[in-house]
């Protein structure tokens, strides 16, 4: 999709490509030891480490592993950028995305208590979506997490300096595995994108 996105975009207007992500990533646990393990990707996938106690911390993870992503994509991405890329943290909307505690009645009263206070309607959630998507001034924001419609600053690790050789990792192990899977990955990567610099 990228060369695609790339011919598109004009020096006037980048293209959008806009991932939802969401604030969960502040709360993902740090993975301790990561910068002994032969593989992320491989470490965190293991069967032997997908007890359900892990599992339950995956959804933030998944949400920080995306804004390392899109970090490390539009730093690669040349300057001005033909594509804006960002993650967007819609906010904490009514969904099923809380479907898991539906079988504890007191956490399902505690989490409806919660949501009827705090919790946006997914129509104004979308308007987070909408935004970074039709408002000028997306080279302003390319490469950044935005939350209620402005760019706000990651968690903590993803900017410390652990954090960001963690996220050149996985950018570099998932280009790895995409490359393995199909090749046009590795040429799309090498057209496009820069390499990073040592």
């Amino acid at each position: 999709m990228l060369p695609h996105l790339i011919k598109t975009g004009t020096l006037e207007r980048a293209l959008r490509l806009v991932i939802v992500s969401s604030m969960a990533h502040y709360i993902a646990d740090r993975l301790e030891g990561a910068d002994k393990w032969p593989s992320i990707i491989e470490t965190i996938n293991d069967e032997a480490d997908c007890t359900s106690s892990v599992m339950k911390k995956r959804y933030p993870l998944s949400k920080l592993l995306e804004v390392m992503s899109i970090r490390e994509l539009s730093s690669r991405l040349p300057t001005p950028t033909l594509v804006a890329v960002s993650a967007v943290n819609p906010g904490f909307c009514h969904s099923r995305l809380t479907r898991e505690v539906d079988s504890n009645p007191s956490l399902k009263f505690a989490m409806s208590i919660y949501k009827g206070s705090v919790a946006r309607t997914t129509e104004m959630g979308s308007r987070t979506l909408v935004h970074a998507v039709i408002e000028p001034g997306e080279r302003e924001r390319h490469g950044h997490y935005l939350s209620s419609c402005e760019v706000a600053e990651e968690s903590d690790y993803t900017l410390s300096a652990e954090g960001r050789e963690f996220s050149k990792r996985l950018w570099h192990e998932t280009l790895k595995i995409l490359g393995d899977i199909d090749p046009r990955v590795n040429t799309i990567v090498s057209e496009h994108l820069t390499q990073d610099i040592a």
